[in-house]
């Protein structure tokens, strides 16, 4: 049993520690990215650019720049817009707007007791969500889920200024335990989708899959455990957590 201990949770942020549905929230955050840029760049221009900067992002392998500079490059290229002002930009963005979109979130009181739990039983926490966005809007949307990093100090949060893969990819994984100290299968990935989160298997990690928006356990789900974060809870209080 010793040598399957689990040391660190990789928490997923997007409907795993925070209740939000990405297709009902997108809508919401591009109307208003969209105001930010007004008389700047063209609606249409502006969408097909951040569209393709996402792209480039999730289609990262490493092997260059990091997320934010593949992004940047990108949607300046397609956009016509210079770097420096674009950035400003998107960086007044996310501090004086993005917060708003609050409202179009839920706090899951689960997600506190969870960290709280993880914290207190000395585990490292790491929160891996993608690496779309800068780390500002991260720690907004931590404020969001009422685990604020102001409140926990993490041993590592992702975002876009640091990591050069997203997820599925097994260098996005191997970033974070690398980040981390640990082997592979010392870690525990925790998150809702089983095409994004669940790959961590890949390269060694044990997986807990959030099955947030399902009524019961689904059948055909590759993981080593699945349930709601009150679930988690329960393997971590239990110890069972390194049986899985």
């Amino acid at each position: 049993m010793t040598e399957r201990r689990i040391k660190a949770l990789l928490l997923d942020l997007d409907d795993t520690l925070l209740i939000n549905d990405m297709g009902a929230f997108a809508p919401h955050y591009y109307r208003a990215l969209l105001a930010s840029f007004d008389g700047v760049c063209p609606p249409g221009l502006f969408l097909e650019a951040l569209q393709a900067g996402m792209r480039a992002m999730l289609q990262n392998d490493g092997s260059g720049p990091t997320n934010e500079v593949v992004f940047s490059e990108v949607f300046c290229a397609r956009s016509g817009l210079d770097r420096a002002s674009t950035l400003a930009r998107f960086a007044r963005f996310y501090s004086q707007e993005f917060d708003k979109l609050a409202v179009h979130t839920q706090a899951d009181p689960d997600a506190r007791r969870l960290v709280e739990l993880a914290f207190a039983e000395g585990y490292q926490v790491a929160i891996a969500t993608q690496p779309v966005f800068p780390r500002k809007a991260i720690l907004t949307r931590l404020r969001w889920a009422q685990v604020p990093a102001e409140e926990y100090a993490y041993d590592y949060v992702s975002s876009y200024e640091v990591l050069a893969a997203c997820k599925p990819s097994p260098l996005y994984f191997e970033t974070i335990v690398r980040a981390l100290g640990r082997a592979p299968e010392k870690c525990l990935m925790v998150g809702d989708s089983p095409s994004s989160d669940l790959p961590a298997q890949r390269v060694g990690l044990r997986t807990f899959w959030v099955s947030r928006r399902a009524a019961r356990p689904l059948l055909g789900i590759r993981c080593d455990a699945q349930g709601t974060l009150g679930d988690l809870i329960a393997l971590l209080q239990t110890g069972r957590i390194h049986a899985i």
